[in-house]
């Protein structure tokens, strides 16, 4: 789940956190042989993976297999979910908002990176899947996602251990609702979750229609649990395949440490491929683009939280132009949305995921959605 500001709610959760900071993340990608060493698959092998994601910065032609034309030839409607942590209640409450205005479309593609991307598949499936989204990020706090780890933090790959959080996505995505994103994906819709896999520093899209379709329910779910686990902070996760009779593992963590969100990019499409005009691209970020003045602690752990935090929203708001910039030229209408920064919502950097703070950020998506102010056209 994206996001930049301080874990912890005492001084000694904040010194593991500054003490992380200068270790290494564990992690591999490759098999141990019978010497105990690992051996890595070769980057220039075939992806065995390729069924189900492609990288982002992948060619025309290998997104127009995960992408098809049957979905490009009409008038798109896109929806790009950023990241946030707990900011996401936001974006849950702007979409059950824009259902109750009764102007909100139906969605062809969907896609969702970190606290977007446990929003992604229920937004994907249509507004009878609101409630899902309104009990994940109001009826749930901290001890429902993660659970603190102060010794093993020192020497292991994060201050938290997610398993609550493992725990929770198989709660709510159970095989019924996969099988309807299967539907929905044989119909011609497509979800597409991101996930940055640390030891090839790249960002893998996936198709998670295909994985749901394939019935292979764990790396649904796993692949949500890796987008959402912040880097040194969550634990990454493991995702293991058969290659050539071996099992190999990748480590792969939050989408965020690549992008914001992910808007289809114009490399997704071959010159015959372009969208028809007139489509519509939404984007929904779980965060403030331009805040409000406030004061920063001068700890060398304040000053890193938000040196990531200015840097996480530069990135969004590069992004925007980026994407301005493409929805023009494929003649897309663009409208984007964020929190407001004069809502009034104060948030605690000592109290993450407060159920308080997230109902209030709920309630606020929730009414600028219903009264129709939720979205500025770019």
């Amino acid at each position: 789940m994206t996001t930049s500001t301080t874990l912890g709610r005492t001084p000694g959760r904040r010194q593991v956190l500054a003490a992380l900071a200068a270790l290494p993340v564990a992690a591999c990608t490759g098999r141990a042989d019978e010497s105990g060493l690992i051996a890595t698959r070769s980057s220039s092998a075939p992806d065995p993976l390729a069924a189900y994601r492609l990288f982002a910065d992948a060619g025309a032609e290998v997104w127009a297999r995960h992408l098809p034309q049957t979905t490009t030839s009409s008038e798109l409607t896109v929806l790009a979910i950023s990241g946030g942590g707990e900011d996401g209640a936001f974006g849950a409450g702007a979409l059950s908002g824009w259902t109750a205005s009764g102007m909100r479309p139906d969605f062809d593609v969907v896609t969702g990176i970190s606290t977007g991307a446990l929003i992604a598949p229920f937004a994907f499936l249509g507004p009878e899947h609101d409630d899902a989204l309104r009990r994940i990020f109001t009826e749930h706090d901290a001890s429902d996602i993660m659970t603190l780890r102060p010794i093993q933090a020192l020497f292991g790959d994060a201050v938290y251990d997610t398993v609550p959080l493992a725990g929770l996505i198989k709660q709510f995505t159970p095989p019924a609702l996969l099988e309807a994103i299967a539907a929905r994906h044989a119909a011609g819709g497509r979800l597409f979750v991101v996930t940055s896999e640390l030891d090839s520093a790249r960002a893998s899209v996936w198709n998670m229609g295909l994985i749901a379709q394939s019935g292979n329910y764990d790396l649904f779910r796993a692949v949500l649990r890796a987008s959402s686990a912040l880097p040194g902070l969550f634990s990454p996760v493991q995702i293991g395949y058969v290659s050539g009779g071996e099992t190999y593992t990748e480590t792969h963590l939050d989408g965020g440490v690549h992008m914001q969100f992910l808007a289809i990019p114009a490399y997704a499409f071959a010159e015959t491929k372009k969208p028809r005009p007139g489509g519509q691209l939404f984007v929904l970020i779980n965060n403030t683009l331009n805040p409000m003045p406030s004061a920063t602690s001068r700890s060398a752990l304040g000053i890193s939280q938000q040196a990531l935090t200015t840097i996480g929203r530069a990135s969004a708001a590069s992004a925007v132009s980026a994407t301005q910039l493409f929805a023009h030229e494929n003649g897309l209408d663009l409208s984007m949305t964020s929190i407001d920064p004069v809502s009034g919502i104060i948030y605690d950097p000592s109290d993450r995921f407060s159920s308080t703070y997230m109902n209030a950020l709920y309630r606020h998506g929730y009414n600028r959605g219903e009264a129709r102010e939720l979205w500025d056209t770019l």
